[in-house]
């Protein structure tokens, strides 16, 4: 089952996928995306990108990790060798951890057996975006990357989401300005509850542009569709408010069942008790940015506890 931030994240380096194989290598050029479902086997990986480096051509695999997991360099080299096997090009994993969470396993791995044989080495790239600094990522020069900003060493700030978010206004990106809303979300709600609140007054006001996104209605293209698509039938009967009320509170029950299957049933009886379009859309807003499964399920009990 996909992870809730994959799609986030994948969403993103499609938006600008020379900005991360910049990242991992500076010097390669991005081609094409390959799909992340390697074929014959029940896996997916975060992001596979065919570059060229000096006309050679290979894989660049990501693989995103909000925190620390010490299997993560098992992972990746099961995804390598089934990515290589399947494309028959040579392939470079790497590891993005967003969160600062410890010390993280530096490459490479190595096996060896208890007679002190050598079984294998398997060298991948680590980035931590936590040990970089704003001023880093600026550095860059790559857009697609602003979003970190909030995860830096020192911008878990209002000083620092604003100036991310003035960068990438002047850029007119919107999808990117969604992700640096989620990025900032992850870290704010934990460390800075005065500037979280800040943070989601700023987003609202943003919504009605930001909807419209590519990269939002990825995020949403099912809920939506299903949603949407089942409300205009029941609208026709019911009557336009009717209708609308039906779409959204189908959409956001779909999106708890793809991010949270458990709180599906719960996220059905709470919105049937909701007859405003208004606050039903903030809250597809506010679990779409949810972290995991118990902040999910504190936004769906706030309706059942209103202030």
């Amino acid at each position: 089952m996909p992870k809730p931030w994959d799609n986030t994240m994948r969403a993103l380096v499609r938006t600008s996928p020379q900005a991360f194989v910049s990242l991992v290598f500076p010097n390669a050029r991005y081609i094409k995306e390959r799909p992340e479902q390697l074929k014959n086997w029940q896996l997916e990986v975060d992001a596979l990108l065919e570059v060229a480096v000096e006309d050679q051509k290979m894989l660049l695999h990501l693989e995103f990790q909000t925190y620390n997991d010490a299997d993560m360099p098992e992972r990746l080299l099961r995804y390598n060798v089934l990515a290589q096997g399947e494309y028959k090009m040579p392939v470079v994993s790497c590891v993005i951890y967003l969160l600062r969470d410890g010390p993280v396993q530096q490459p490479p791995l190595q096996w060896l057996a208890p007679t002190g044989t050598h079984i294998i080495t398997f060298t991948y790239m680590c980035i931590e975006i936590g040990a970089f600094t704003r001023a880093d990522i600026l550095a860059t020069g790559q857009t697609g990357l602003l979003p970190f900003i909030p995860l830096t060493l020192d911008g878990a700030t209002r000083d620092s989401v604003q100036q991310m978010f003035a960068t990438l206004e002047s850029t007119a990106n919107k999808e990117l300005e969604l992700v640096g809303f989620a990025m900032a979300s992850l870290v704010l709600m934990r460390t800075n509850p005065e500037d979280w609140e800040w943070l989601k007054r700023r987003y609202k006001i943003m919504q009605d542009l930001l909807r419209e996104t590519p990269i939002f209605q990825m995020i949403f293209a099912e809920g939506r569709t299903e949603g949407e698509a089942k409300g205009r039938i029941e609208g026709e009967a019911k009557g336009r408010t009717e209708g609308i009320l039906a779409g959204r509170r189908k959409t956001l029950v779909h999106l708890v069942s793809k991010r949270f299957p458990r709180l599906q049933a719960s996220a059905e009886q709470q919105v049937l008790h909701v007859d405003d379009p208004e606050l039903l859309d903030n809250l597809i807003i506010d679990l779409s940015v949810a972290h995991d499964e118990q902040e999910a399920a504190g936004i769906l009990q706030s309706l059942r506890n209103p202030e």
